[in-house]
C-alpha cells in the first residue's frame, strides 16, 4: 500500500504541496485532477522518487527512501510529462524493450521472456506494427502510446502516469483507460480529461492550490456544485449503463 502522510514542498517562498496526506487503494485506478498549477505533476514526482520527500511516503510501511533505487523501480513505473529526445534514433520495439532493464542484472541482456513482455504490451497498446520504425518518425499520439508500452513493459505494482491522454485520439483515450483495468495493478494518473476521470477511474483525488480538496469515488467527488468551485466553470452530469458522464 502506498501512502503519504504530511508531506510538504515549496521552491524558495512558494509553497507546491502543503501537508499531502494520502492513501492509495491497492489494484485500482486513482486519477488525480485540478487546476493547472495545482500541485499534480510535483506530486507524482515525490511518488516516483526524483524528488526527496524526506521520510513522508512509504511503500508497504517502509519509507521508499529506504527502499534500494533499483528495487523500486522494479515497483514503480512513471511516465512523465517530459520525454527523451536523445533517443529519437531508437527503433519503438527497443524503447519499449528498454522497459525491462530494472529487472536486469549489469551488463545481462534482454531475455527471449523480456522480450515477449515487449511485444505484448506493444501490441496492448496498438503500436505493434510500429515497432520497426525509428521513434522520430512517429506523431505525437504514436510516441506517447510507445512510452506508455515501455512503462508498461516494466510489470510495476504502481503505474504512474502524468497525462498519458495529451496527444491521444480520442479511440485511443478509450482504450488506454480499459488496458488500465484489464492492467490490474494501482494505477495513479493524473488527468486533465475530467469526463475520464468520471467515467473510468475508481478513485479521484482533486488537489487546488497545493492541497487536497477532496479525495473518493468520483461518483460521489466529482460533483457539478464541487467542481464548479474548482474550475470556475459550470459541470453537468449523466449516467448511463453504469457509467458516469461529466460534461462541461
Amino acid at each position: 500500500m502506498l501512502q503519504i502522510k504530511n508531506l510538504n514542498y515549496k521552491i524558495k517562498q512558494q509553497i507546491i504541496l502543503n501537508n499531502i496526506t494520502l492513501t492509495f487503494p491497492d489494484n485500482k485506478i486513482t486519477c488525480i485532477i485540478g487546476p493547472n498549477g495545482c500541485g499534480k505533476s510535483t506530486l507524482l514526482a515525490h511518488i516516483s522518487s526524483l524528488l526527496k520527500s524526506s521520510e513522508k511516503i512509504s511503500l508497504d510501511g517502509i519509507y521508499i527512501e529506504k527502499i534500494p533505487a533499483r528495487t523500486y523501480a522494479r515497483k514503480v513505473a512513471i511516465l512523465s510529462q517530459r520525454q527523451e529526445f536523445s533517443i529519437d534514433e531508437f527503433l519503438v520495439s527497443d524503447i519499449v524493450l528498454m522497459g525491462r532493464y530494472p529487472h536486469k542484472k549489469r551488463f545481462q541482456d534482454y531475455s527471449t521472456a523480456d522480450i515477449r513482455i515487449a511485444d505484448k504490451m506493444m501490441l496492448n497498446t496498438g503500436i505493434k506494427h510500429l515497432s520497426g520504425k525509428k521513434i522520430k518518425t512517429l506523431s505525437g499520439g504514436e510516441r506517447q502510446r510507445v512510452f506508455i508500452a515501455k512503462a508498461m513493459a516494466q510489470e510495476p505494482d504502481i503505474l504512474l502516469l502524468d497525462e498519458p491522454t495529451n496527444h491521444l485520439d480520442v479511440k485511443y483515450k478509450l482504450a488506454l483507460m480499459r488496458e488500465l483495468k484489464k492492467f490490474g495493478k494501482t494505477v495513479i494518473i493524473v488527468l486533465h480529461d475530467l469526463s475520464l476521470a468520471a467515467r473510468c477511474c475508481d478513485n479521484s483525488i482533486v488537489m487546488y492550490d497545493g492541497t487536497i480538496a477532496a479525495a473518493g469515488k468520483p461518483t460521489k467527488i466529482l460533483t457539478p456544485e464541487f467542481l464548479e468551485k474548482i474550475f470556475e466553470v459550470p459541470f453537468y452530469t449523466a449516467k448511463q449503463n453504469d457509467n458516469y458522464f461529466l460534461y462541461y
